[in-house]
């Protein structure tokens, strides 16, 4: 068997040299701060949480929350029906490392917002709160 080549034919040359390539993988992780909240509570009365709730760390950062469980976003409502303590969970982006204190602040345009000031940093960054 025999092949020939026309004019128009090209001819592929393998590289003779190999690369290699190295991929290490970038591993982030993803930091987030949860806030456990009490807040005493009335038969009949709604609870709210605002997006403009943040974690406002010592140097003056703003951390945003980013999620929440068991409590309604404004405009919406929660509705108690008990007396007693009503709990719900927040979810904020991560603290910076160098933060060693943070303030839980709700900042909206009407009276009712709360503040819980000076909560110390720990390991977990998990904390329970009563507003």
């Amino acid at each position: 068997m025999s092949f020939q080549m026309s004019d128009t034919d090209t001819l592929v040359a393998k590289p003779k040299t190999k690369i290699k390539i190295s991929v290490k993988p970038k591993i982030e992780e993803e930091r987030q701060v949860i806030v456990h909240c009490s807040i005493p509570c009335e038969f009949g009365m709604g609870v709210r949480i605002w997006k403009t709730t943040y974690l406002i760390c010592d140097d003056g950062q703003r951390i945003q929350l980013v999620h929440w469980d068991g409590i309604s976003l404004a405009p919406q409502w929660t509705r108690i029906f008990h007396n007693g303590v009503y709990n719900f969970t927040l979810i904020f982006k991560g603290l910076p490392k160098g933060c060693k204190s943070f303030t839980l602040k709700e900042e909206i345009p009407e009276p009712g917002g709360f503040i819980v000031p000076d909560i110390s940093r720990n390991k977990t960054d998990v904390y329970r709160v009563t507003i």
